[in-house]
């Protein structure tokens, strides 16, 4: 869904505390396709376009294509798991995850480790595999208003918003479940890859 440009939004476990969505509240796109932000901005969350994204990516990914400083943190770059520390793109990131580096070619990067946040680092993992970067768009779950801190909230968001694709919740047993457009609102991003993924399950 997320490699044919489709938006979807997470709502997993307790919202998270402070200043940042970090995979728990989360609308989630793809980072190489450079249109991203614009249709985010305009068509998701209705704001001035120039609002910048940041990237959420594993350990890897984020010394990839970012230059993480020592002094920032300790060795393992844990001050980077919060999403409040910018960190300068090296060169061939504006080209490679176009949609979450800002002008200055810095990104507010999130580092996201697997024994934190299991069900976001297996998102990272498989964008990996089928987009070639561990790495994702962070944006806060939220249309033109608060975050969606219930179910019911979470379903008036996807509802009100003209380009997000699916809303994913994941129940406290594990149990995921997926809402979506139907009719003339759907895009076709998120049920054609859906349709995909249960023929290829047999």
């Amino acid at each position: 869904m997320v490699a044919q440009g489709g938006v979807i939004a997470i709502y997993q476990g307790a919202a998270e505390t402070g200043p940042r969505a970090l995979g728990h509240r989360s609308i989630l796109a793809n980072p190489c396709d450079a249109e991203v932000r614009e249709r985010l901005n305009e068509r998701v969350k209705y704001r001035e376009a120039i609002r910048p994204l940041a990237p959420m990516a594993t350990l890897e990914a984020a010394r990839d294509y970012f230059e993480l400083e020592d002094g920032a943190s300790d060795g393992d770059y844990n001050a980077y798991n919060y999403m409040v520390l910018t960190a300068h793109s090296k060169p061939e990131a504006r080209a490679r995850i176009p949609a979450v580096v800002h002008a200055d070619g810095t990104g507010r990067i999130q580092i996201v480790r697997e024994a934190d946040d299991p069900l976001t680092y297996a998102y990272l993992k498989a964008l990996g595999r089928h987009i070639g970067v561990e790495m994702s768009v962070n944006t806060s779950f939220n249309v033109a208003g608060p975050i969606a801190q219930t179910p019911a909230q979470a379903m008036d968001t996807l509802r009100r918003s003209k380009g997000l694709d699916a809303v994913v919740l994941v129940a406290d047993d594990g149990t995921a479940y997926a809402a979506w457009h139907g009719g003339e609102r759907d895009s076709g991003r998120f049920t054609g890859w859906y349709a995909a993924w249960k023929q290829a399950r047999g």
